[in-house]
C-alpha cells in the first residue's frame, strides 16, 4: 500500500494515475473506480486500508480508523507520500486532502477520548476471552486468499497462527526472513534506516508476487502490554514500577529484550504529566507494517478493540505480560493450540525456536 501524491512521478513506484496537475504513484495491488466526479483508487483489508480519490484538481486521503502506516509531506506541502521520510510526518487521527492547498485537519475520535480517562478494569478471564472471540472473528472474516505466517518462534506469531488454526483458515508457513528481494521492492528497503527503521518490518515479509494475505504479529509488544516503555507509563496509576518488576523476577522470557532496549531508556525518561495520555500517543503513533504490491498484510493486534481490552488489565496482569508473555500464552491455550508453546523461543527475539 505504498503511495507518492506529488506534482511529478516517483519512478521507483510501478504505476502513475495523472489528473490535473496531480500525479499518483502506487505500488501494484490498488483497485480503481469512479464516483460521481471522483477518481478512486483503494487498496487492503479489514483494519489496513486506504482510499485515494481524486477531483477537480484536489484530492482526498482516507485511511481506516486507526491506520497502520506513516505519511509524511514535504516542506512545500506539494507532495504527501508513505514510501519515504519527508519534512515532516503528519500523525494518526489527521484528515488529509488537498483543495488550493494541504488540509490537515485532528479530529480525536469519541473513543480515544474516553479510552484516555477511564480506569474500568475488565476481569482478566473475560479480557482473554474476549480477545479470543475478537482475533477468530477477524481471522474468519479475511478474504478468501492463500494466508502465509512468517513464524520466527515468538509468542505474537503463535497467538495468530492459533487464531486462524481455530477459525479453521489455512495457512502456509513461510521462512521468516526472506534473503531475496524482488527488484522493484528494493526501494523499501533503501529506505529503512534513513525512515529510522520504519520500514524494517518487511524483512519478515514472504516477499513474492503471488497474491496473498501476509498473517503477522506486528503491535503484539505495542498493543498487547509487552512493550517495557508502555507498560512502565502504564503503570504508574498504580505506582508500580517495570523495572522492579523485571528485577524481582528474575530470569524470564522477556528480560534480554529489557535490558537491551529499554532499562536505560526507562531510566533516563523525563517524568511525564499525563503518563496515560503520553503512552497512549505512543502506541496511536506506532506504525510498523502495511501492504506491499500484491501481499496484503493481516495486522490484527492493530486494531480499536484490542487496545480497548489491552488498556483495561489489571497491573498484576499486564506485569505479567511484559515479563513472561503470560496473556499470550494463555490466549493461545484459550484457543486450544497448548503444543504451540512447546516451540517457543526460550526468550524474545531468540530468532531461533526451542
Amino acid at each position: 500500500m505504498l503511495f507518492d501524491i506529488a506534482r511529478t512521478p516517483n519512478t521507483q513506484l510501478s504505476n502513475h494515475y495523472e489528473d490535473s496537475g496531480w500525479v499518483i504513484s502506487m505500488d501494484h495491488g490498488w483497485k480503481q473506480s469512479s464516483h460521481g466526479d471522483s477518481v478512486c483508487f483503494h487498496k487492503g483489508i479489514q483494519g489496513n486500508s486506504c482510499t485515494i480519490a481524486v477531483s477537480d484538481g484536489g484530492w482526498t486521503l482516507e485511511t481506516s480508523d486507526l491506520r497502520t502506516f506513516p505519511i509524511w509531506t514535504d516542506e512545500i506541502e506539494e507532495r504527501v507520500a508513505n514510501c519515504v521520510p519527508l519534512h515532516r510526518r503528519i500523525h494518526q487521527f489527521n484528515t488529509i486532502s488537498y483543495d488550493q492547498g494541504l488540509n490537515i485537519r485532528y479530529t480525536e475520535p469519541e473513543w480515544y477520548d474516553r479510552l484516555e480517562r477511564t480506569l474500568h478494569l475488565m476481569d482478566r478471564t473475560d479480557a482473554l476471552d474476549t480477545m479470543c472471540q475478537w482475533l477468530v472473528l477477524r481471522a474468519e472474516q479475511l478474504p478468501d486468499m492463500p494466508i502465509k505466517c512468517a513464524y520466527t518462534g515468538g509468542v505474537d506469531t503463535a497467538v495468530i497462527m492459533s487464531a486462524l488454526k481455530y477459525a479453521k483458515r489455512d495457512f502456509t508457513v513461510v521462512n521468516e526472513i526472506t534473503h531475496t528481494k524482488q527488484p522493484n521492492h528494493e526501494y523499501i528497503w533503501s529506505h529503512n534506516q534513513q525512515a529510522g527503521g520504519t520500514f524494517w518490518g518487511y524483512d519478515q515479509l514472504a516477499d513474492t508476487q503471488e497474491p496473498h494475505i501476509q498473517a503477522t504479529g506486528f503491535w503484539g509488544d505495542e498493543w498487547l502490554q509487552r512493550n517495557p516503555l508502555y507498560v512502565h507509563l502504564y503503570l504508574q496509576q498504580w505506582d508500580r514500577n517495570i523495572t522492579q518488576e523485571f528485577d524481582q523476577a528474575g530470569k524470564s522470557y522477556m528480560l534480554g529484550f529489557f535490558n537491551e532496549g529499554y532499562r536505560e531508556k526507562i531510566a533516563d525518561l523525563v517524568p511525564e504529566p499525563n503518563p496515560r495520555k503520553s503512552m497512549m500517543q505512543r502506541m496511536t503513533n506506532d506504525f510498523q507494517m502495511w501492504h506491499m504490491d500484491e501481499c496484503l498484510t493481516w495486522t490484527p493486534f492493530c486494531d480499536r478493540e484490542v487496545l480497548e481490552i489491552s488498556l483495561t488489565l489489571d497491573p498484576d496482569t499486564v506485569i505479567d505480560q511484559c515479563v513472561n508473555a503470560g496473556f499470550s500464552r494463555n490466549l493461545i491455550r484459550r484457543l486450544g493450540n497448548e503444543k504451540m508453546l512447546d516451540v517457543l523461543n526460550v526468550n524474545k527475539n531468540n530468532r531461533i525456536p526451542k
